[in-house]
């Protein structure tokens, strides 16, 4: 089977390699688990701070809707008191 040191170098060569493809095919395996994982957890938190925005944010703009209708009657009011004090 081996007659020479160069056909004993060529098949450990052969062997590394093909070790080294199986290592590499599994390291590229878990990488792709890995960032299929990452993009799962950066997905969730993405919802969750929609979910955090929508619930902060909804109650002020309501607000702001309600100051803006309540304000020209505020103005109205206090115009009026004003304008009574000064008579």
């Amino acid at each position: 089977m081996f007659e020479t040191s160069q056909d004993i170098l060529n098949m450990s060569l052969a062997i590394g390699f093909a070790i080294l493809v199986v290592f590499l095919c599994i390291a590229l395996f878990y990488l792709t688990m890995v960032l299929r994982d990452a993009s799962k957890v950066t997905g969730t938190v993405k919802n969750m701070i929609e979910k955090t925005q929508r619930v902060l944010l909804e109650p002020l703009r309501m607000m702001d809707y309600v100051v803006d209708k309540v304000k020209p009657y505020v103005e109205g009011f206090i115009e009026r008191k004003l304008n009574k004090k000064k008579k």
